[in-house]
C-alpha cells in the first residue's frame, strides 16, 4: 500500500508593521499590510515547487495598486508645489498692487489739498480784481468830471502860478495812481489766469490718477480672487494632520535658514557698525573718566540705537500694530509645536511699525509666513513681522522706532488679516510680550 507523501510547510514569522497612531489610517499602510498578509498566507500554502498561479496574480495586483497609489501621492505633491508657487506669485502681486494703490491715494490726497489752496487763492484774487476795477472806475469817473481842464489849459489861463502848480501836481498824482492801479489790475488778471490754468492741469492729473486708482483697485481685487481660488484648491489637496505638522517644521527651518543667509550677507556691515558704535561708547567712557561729557552726533546716536540691542524686557518697545491678540507665545499650535510669537488681528492695510531702531535684514516672501520683514537691532536681537500685504522698506534700510515698515495683510495663506510678530535673541524665539508697552 502506497503512502502519500505529506508536505510540511515551514513556519514563516509574519509581522504587519505597526500603525503610527498620529497619522491615522494610511492607504499605503493598508496595501502594505495586505501585501504582507498575502505573502504570509502563501508561505503556509507553498508547495515545494513554488507559488501557485493564483497567489502570483494576487501579488502582481497588489504591487500594481501600490505603484498606482505612490504615483498619485507623487502627483499630489507636485500639484501642491505648483499651487504654493502660484500662491507666492499672487501674494507678491497683491503686495505690489496695494503699494501702488497706497502711493496713488497719497498723491490724490496731496493734489486735493493743492486744489483747495488754489481755489482759495483764486477767490482772493477775484475779490482783489473787483476792488481794483472799482477803484480804477472811480478814478476814471473823477478824471471825466474834470472835463477839459488839463495841464496846458491851466498854464495858458494865466491863473496864479502857485495855484496852477499845485493843481498840476494833483493831476500828476492822479495819473500816477491810475497807472499803478492799471498795472496792478493787469498783474492780478495775469496771475488769476495762470492759477486757473494750474487748476485745469491738476484736475486733468486728478482725473488720470483716479482712473489709475480704479485700475489698481481692480487688479488688487482680481489678484485677491485668484489667491482665494488657489487657496481653495490648495486646501482641498491637503491631507491635513501629519502633512501640516511636517510642513510647519519645514517652514520654521526655512525661516531659520533664510535669516541665517541674510545675516551672512549683512555680516560685514553689521561688524563695521558694531565697531563704530563701540568707538563712540569708548569715547563716552573716556570723557566720563576725565570728568567731562561726550556729546554724540545725531548719526552716532542713531548708530548706537540700532546696534545696541533691545535691552532687558521692561515694556519699553512700541507695539507693531494694535489689535486683538489671537495667539500668544507658547500656546499650542499643532501636535507638539507651539507658537513662537504673537498673532495680532488688525484691518488689512494698517501700518505695521518698527518696535525699535534697527536695520532691515530681510524683506521677502516665505512659505507659511507670507511677506516677512526682519529688523536687526544689534547684539543678536531681531524682530520679525509676517503675514504682510506689502513691505514699505528694503534690505539695508535704517529705520526708526515707530516708523511704518509694512502693511497688515493675509499673505502666507491666512484667512483673516493679521500680523505675525516675533522677537529673536541669538537666533532663538523668545516671548515678545515683556518688551511691548501697554
Amino acid at each position: 500500500m502506497n503512502k502519500k507523501a505529506s508536505v510540511v510547510s515551514p513556519r514563516v514569522p509574519c509581522k504587519v508593521p505597526a500603525q503610527d497612531s498620529r497619522s491615522g489610517k494610511s492607504p499605503l499602510h493598508a496595501l502594505l499590510a495586505l501585501y504582507i498578509s498575502a505573502v504570509c498566507v502563501g508561505a503556509f500554502a507553498w508547495p515545494t515547487l513554488g507559488l501557485g498561479a493564483d497567489n502570483q496574480q494576487q501579488l502582481k495586483t497588489l504591487q500594481q495598486d501600490i505603484a498606482e497609489k505612490e504615483k498619485r501621492v507623487q502627483e499630489q505633491k507636485q500639484q501642491r508645489s505648483t499651487l504654493l508657487s502660484q500662491l507666492q506669485q499672487q501674494e507678491q502681486s497683491i503686495a505690489r498692487a496695494s503699494h501702488q494703490l497706497r502711493d496713488t491715494t497719497g498723491t490724490l490726497a496731496t493734489l486735493s489739498e493743492e486744489l483747495k489752496a488754489l481755489a482759495a487763492s483764486i477767490t482772493k484774487l477775484e475779490s482783489q480784481s473787483k476792488q481794483q476795477e472799482a477803484l480804477l472806475a472811480r478814478q476814471l469817473d473823477a478824471a471825466f468830471r474834470q472835463g477839459q481842464h488839463n495841464g496846458l489849459q491851466l498854464i495858458l489861463s494865466g491863473e496864479e502860478s502857485q495855484r496852477s502848480e499845485r493843481i498840476l501836481a494833483y493831476f500828476g498824482y492822479l495819473n500816477e495812481a491810475r497807472q499803478q492801479n492799471i498795472a496792478e489790475l493787469q498783474h492780478t488778471r495775469t496771475e488769476l489766469a495762470a492759477q486757473k490754468r494750474q487748476v485745469e492741469q491738476k484736475q486733468a492729473t486728478q482725473k488720470t490718477l483716479l482712473a489709475e486708482q480704479q485700475t489698481q483697485q481692480k487688479a488688487l481685487e482680481q489678484a485677491r480672487g485668484e489667491r482665494k481660488q488657489t487657496l481653495s484648491t490648495l486646501e482641498s489637496s491637503l491631507e491635513k494632520d501629519q502633512q501640516q505638522l511636517t510642513e510647519l517644521r519645514q517652514n520654521e527651518t526655512r525661516l531659520r535658514d533664510q535669516i541665517a543667509r541674510a545675516e551672512r550677507e549683512a555680516k560685514a556691515r553689521a561688524e563695521r557698525e558694531a565697531r563704530e558704535a563701540a568707538k563712540v561708547r569708548e569715547r563716552e567712557e573716556q570723557a566720563k573718566r576725565s570728568g567731562s561729557r561726550y556729546q554724540p552726533s545725531e548719526s552716532e546716536r542713531s548708530l548706537m540705537a540700532r546696534t545696541g540691542g533691545l535691552g532687558q524686557p521692561a515694556g519699553q518697545a512700541i507695539w507693531p500694530v494694535r489689535g486683538r491678540v489671537e495667539h500668544r507665545f507658547g500656546e499650542p499650535l499643532q501636535g507638539e509645536l507651539r507658537w513662537k510669537g504673537l498673532v495680532i488681528a488688525a484691518p488689512e492695510g494698517t501700518d505695521v511699525k518698527a518696535i525699535a531702531d534697527g536695520t532691515v535684514l530681510m524683506a521677502d516672501w516665505l512659505q507659511g509666513y507670507g511677506l516677512v520683514v526682519v529688523l536687526q537691532h544689534g547684539k543678536g536681537d531681531m524682530s520679525l513681522y509676517g503675514y504682510n500685504q506689502s513691505a514699505l522698506v528694503s534690505v539695508g534700510a535704517q529705520v526708526k522706532a515707530g516708523q511704518p515698515i509694512a502693511l497688515v495683510g493675509t499673505s502666507g495663506g491666512q484667512s483673516q488679516p493679521a500680523l505675525y510678530f516675533e522677537i529673536r535673541r541669538q537666533g532663538q524665539a523668545v516671548n515678545p510680550q515683556p518688551w511691548l508697552g501697554k
